[in-house]
């Protein structure tokens, strides 16, 4: 792929924002966009967009790329009832004001691609949670004058959820599918591993989800004799402390240490009780620290919790 030096060309606009009505058709050159790590998406959210060129000729292609992407690249989006969202307030300046614009000319051999990462949300204003159909524009020689030429791509359907408000929320929604993070009826081994990866991304609501918090209050003698004195409600009120504390790193710090790696070494249950044992390595900047965490489970309706932890030091590396 060649390309020559940036160029300067002064683009005077005369219209604000249209689609034009010269489109360019054929096999020979290829515009196609998809979802850049697809997820689910949440109204607010960035959405990523990969558009691409592909040289099906048997010759070189040529066209030019603006550093600033809306004078290559639009887009359109519409609704289930054909109702077409407005651009955004940043494209509109930029599409409506005369201004030097920076651009590099591509050479795209047979069978070569060329592709752009951009964030549809600089494009369109999104408002509401809705399904839409999403179509972009490609200008190969930039979008200059009343009828520039352009590609159409192929559609792509999106699907925006209402917003996540709160960050709580978020932590525990999956990204991926949109459902809520709640416990499952998965078997002991695979309970700690999702334990100590939410602990890995500091996820405090993930990391609590199978933590048997009143076990492992009355793990310390001290505590635990206080604990049993006390009402239904203080002990409420006890637990939702021991939480805070332990959010603050300032009680039962073995079980916060953030592993740089981990791999389970060994998994034992009855219809009960289980036992997971896990190698976990603690980096430090001139050494690695292992360690042999032993967790102790119990199944508690049909969910297995962490009720209490072992320790064996295994030296360095």
């Amino acid at each position: 792929m060649n390309r020559k030096k940036y160029t300067i060309v002064l683009i005077i606009l005369l219209i604000l924002v249209q689609v034009p009505s010269f489109s360019l058709t054929g096999d020979a050159i290829g515009f196609t966009i998809n979802f850049h790590n697809k997820k689910v998406y949440f109204l607010g959210d960035p959405v990523w967009i990969e558009a691409v060129i592909t040289n099906n000729s048997t010759e070189t292609y040529h066209f030019k790329v603006a550093d600033n992407r809306y004078y290559t690249l639009d887009f359109t989006v519409k609704t289930p009832t054909n109702i077409k969202l407005v651009h955004s307030r940043k494209f509109t300046i930029e599409r409506n004001s005369d201004q030097p614009v920076f651009f590099r000319e591509i050479s795209l051999e047979p069978g070569e691609r060329y592709g752009v990462l951009v964030n549809l949300n600089d494009f369109i204003d999104f408002n509401r949670a809705d399904t839409y159909m999403v179509e972009a524009y490609f200008y190969p020689e930039l979008f200059v004058g009343n009828k520039p030429e352009f590609f159409v791509s192929n559609r792509l359907t999106l699907d925006i959820r209402p917003a996540l408000k709160t960050a709580e929320a978020r932590e525990m929604t999956n990204l991926v599918t949109g459902e809520k993070i709640e416990r499952q009826p998965i078997p002991p081994d695979e309970v700690v591993s999702f334990t100590l990866s939410a602990r890995q991304k500091s996820q405090w609501n993930r990391f609590f989800l199978y933590l048997d918090l009143e076990e492992l209050l009355k793990k310390n003698p001290s505590r635990k004799r206080q604990y049993i004195r006390l009402s239904e409600e203080d002990r409420r009120m006890m637990l939702k402390h021991f939480k805070e504390e332990l959010k603050q790193e300032v009680v039962d710090r073995d079980i916060l240490v953030i592993p740089s790696s981990f791999r389970i070494l060994k998994t034992t249950y009855t219809p009960f009780e289980g036992t997971v044992e896990v190698l976990e390595k603690f980096k430090y900047t001139d050494y690695t620290e292992k360690k042999k965490y032993t967790y102790y489970l119990v199944r508690k309706d049909k969910y297995w919790m962490i009720v209490n932890y072992e320790i064996q030091n295994l030296g360095t590396e």
